[in-house]
């Protein structure tokens, strides 16, 4: 037994049942290789003397991802979801919403996103949702604070819990034309639905498509060190590969903690959009509290 503590710890590309860690057959190896990506970044993310993570920790890429456009298109791939974003009805409970790392941003927008993780490996799609408030970090510079995340296994739940995420177990749908979260009771939690009303033109402000939605520059407060927020986002740039913009029917059940932010009957500027990365480089940045 003492032979067997004394061994080293296998990475994911030695362990003997994983064959490859970028595309696992089997749930099992797909929970290996998710506790040993969490394991490397706990201890990045714990390392003072570093203050951004590229890649997960291999740094700046020399070759940045080059999409096939034309092989997600012939094969339907790539994130898709409803994306929608309103200015909020109550100031003061989203002030009271936003962590104490962050303070107000000049006009306040909450987002809210529906997403079907659509790649091709059954075993790591997956769908989730993300409640987004726009706030300003210590450095001076806006993110979208991530309130909370809608997910559907215990597994995302973990592994977002680790760097702050505030995940929480729900039932999901996602197609182009309704997105509906449900809690495990049967309530409804939110659900987003396109109606065939155009956006206005001037509303493009609120939820930018560079950032997709709100889902680049996102922001969480990072467990093990409160003092830090974590800028989680990527230098590439978002490319629709389809989109409907149309106004957004929203609804929320009225029990949840930021429902005060959205007047009952809501219809909010939004779309629908399936969309890739172009290039760029994935990072953390943490932010310390001045």
């Amino acid at each position: 037994m003492d032979d067997m503590v004394k061994q080293p710890i296998l990475s994911v590309t030695e362990f003997p049942w994983v064959g490859d860690p970028a595309n696992p057959k089997t749930k099992e190896e797909y929970a290996y290789k998710l506790g040993q990506m969490v394991a490397q970044q706990r201890s990045l993310l714990d390392d003072e003397s570093i203050e951004m993570i590229w890649n997960g920790g291999a740094g700046p890429s020399k070759n940045p991802y080059k999409p096939d456009i034309e092989k997600l298109n012939r094969t339907k791939q790539g994130v898709f979801g409803i994306f929608t974003a309103i200015e909020p009805e109550d100031l003061p409970l989203y002030r009271r919403l936003l962590p104490v790392n962050m303070s107000m941003p000049e006009r306040p927008v909450l987002s809210l996103v529906n997403l079907d993780y659509n790649q091709p490996n059954p075993i790591t799609r997956y769908r989730e949702g993300m409640v987004y408030l726009k706030g300003v970090g210590a450095d001076g510079e806006e993110a979208w604070y991530v309130h909370s995340v809608p997910v559907e296994t215990w597994l995302m739940l973990v592994v977002g819990h680790d760097w702050g995420f505030r995940k929480d177990l729900y039932d999901m749908t996602v197609t182009p034309q309704k997105s509906t979260v449900m809690q495990r009771d049967g309530d409804l939690y939110m659900s987003l639905e396109l109606t065939d009303t155009l956006c206005p033109a001037d509303t493009e402000w609120l939820i930018p498509q560079e950032h997709c939605g709100g889902h680049n520059n996102i922001a969480v407060i990072y467990p093990r060190n409160p003092d830090v927020m974590l800028r989680f986002g990527w230098t590439g740039r978002g490319v629709a590969l389809e989109e409907n913009k149309k106004m957004v029917k929203i609804s929320v059940n009225p029990s949840l903690d930021w429902a005060g932010l959205v007047r009952d009957g809501t219809i909010a500027p939004g779309y629908y959009q399936r969309y890739t990365i172009d290039g760029g480089d994935a990072y953390i940045k943490k932010v310390r509290s001045k």
